[in-house]
């Protein structure tokens, strides 16, 4: 039996426009919109970004999923955590990616997932709330990658995992492929029952906005997020066996074959030069440079702190702990998925990032490439 993805044009991020193209991907391949339900929506907001730099998934496309969902009486989140440390975290990138606006229309909440207790499954630390919801919305922002080639469905849920959590994985991954397990896995967790892809404007040589965009002039969608995601990247001119994730999908039986994809709609390829062709496993550096310096150290700071204990019970992997009325954090530990900064009431965890990477996202930002 094949995989429906639905493909609907869509010229612009103008609302209605948008909405009648969500509309009409949900209707192709018949999914039925809940009622009554609760209702957690992931959109790919890597960083503190805006809508034009378009890295983030558009507020419009997540404007018409709370549009269809509050009109069948849903409770709606919006959850999400950025990639990178930067000072105000997810909050900050919700308010930068026009989210927060989106959130306030709709009576939803936002979730940041580093503030949420964590849940222990398969060996990764999962955002309880994502289990507690009864529906996930994947909704992704299709861009080719400079490591893992595409980022679309299947990398998106990557973004469940909290704080610099994620960037643990990069660098003890050896491999592109062992990375994309921890996307797929991640995926078999969460399993999200909708996948709505943002391709109005893609990323070509992405994630950061020093990439170039692409008019795709898409809205499309899938129950899978395989499926989606093996249609999408012929749109960049990939071949599913050439993106790493995918090719993982298929081994975990997420998609059968890559030819039982059914498109609804049109898909052709559009013109992107950053491509990264050869092996799979050539030139990965799981300990590059982003990934050494993209999260934060973590420190006690003894004179605010007052011995509470409050950051003991939040940590998810014991990384902390009360001796001799002294409270001790093990980094060796520690995940890095930030909790204790937020459930500590005196402000004494303190967040260090390395000054050259400081400096690098000073300057992204004044020339507006982060």
């Amino acid at each position: 039996m094949s995989e429906k993805v639905s493909s609907v044009e869509c010229g612009s991020y103008e609302l209605e426009q948008v909405h009648r193209a969500v509309r009409e991907a949900l209707a192709r391949i018949g999914f039925k919109v809940p009622e009554n339900k609760t209702v957690l929506i992931k959109p790919n907001i890597m960083s503190q970004n805006t809508p034009e730099q378009n890295t983030v998934t558009h507020y419009s496309v997540v404007d018409a999923l709370c549009r269809i969902l509050k009109e069948n009486n849903n409770s709606i989140l919006i959850g999400e955590s950025v990639s990178f440390y930067q000072k105000g975290l997810t909050e900050k990138a919700f308010r930068t990616s026009r989210l927060d606006e989106v959130a306030a229309k709709y009576g939803a909440r936002l979730v940041p997932f580093e503030r949420e207790p964590l849940v222990e499954i398969n060996g990764l630390y999962i955002p309880k709330v994502l289990m507690e919801a009864d529906l996930v919305i994947n909704a992704c922002k299709l861009k080719t990658h400079l490591v893992m080639r595409m980022s679309g469905a299947i990398k998106n849920m990557f973004g469940c995992l909290p704080g610099g959590y994620k960037q643990k994985f990069h660098l003890t991954s050896g491999t592109r492929l062992e990375l994309a397990e921890v996307f797929v896995a991640v995926n078999e967790i969460v399993k999200p029952a909708l996948c709505v892809m943002d391709a109005v404007v893609s990323l070509d040589g992405g994630p950061a906005a020093n990439g170039k965009p692409v008019k795709t002039g898409r809205i499309l969608a899938s129950s899978n997020p395989a499926a989606l995601d093996a249609a999408a990247c012929r749109l960049m001119g990939y071949e599913p066996e050439e993106i790493p994730a995918l090719v993982i999908a298929r081994e975990r039986g997420m998609l059968r074959d890559f030819g039982d994809v059914e498109v609804l709609g049109s898909i052709e390829e559009m013109k992107f030069s950053k491509l990264k062709k050869g092996p799979l496993n050539e030139g990965y550096k799981s300990n590059g440079f982003f990934s050494r310096n993209g999260f934060a150290e973590l420190s006690i700071d003894s004179e605010k702190c007052t011995s509470c204990g409050k950051c003991i019970d939040g940590c998810p992997v014991h990384a902390i702990r009360n001796e001799k009325g002294r409270i001790i954090l093990e980094k060796g530990r520690c995940i890095n998925c930030y909790r204790c900064i937020y459930v500590c009431p005196e402000k004494a965890v303190k967040a260090e990032q390395p000054a050259g990477i400081r400096l690098i996202w000073k300057l992204a930002k004044a020339f507006k490439l982060a």
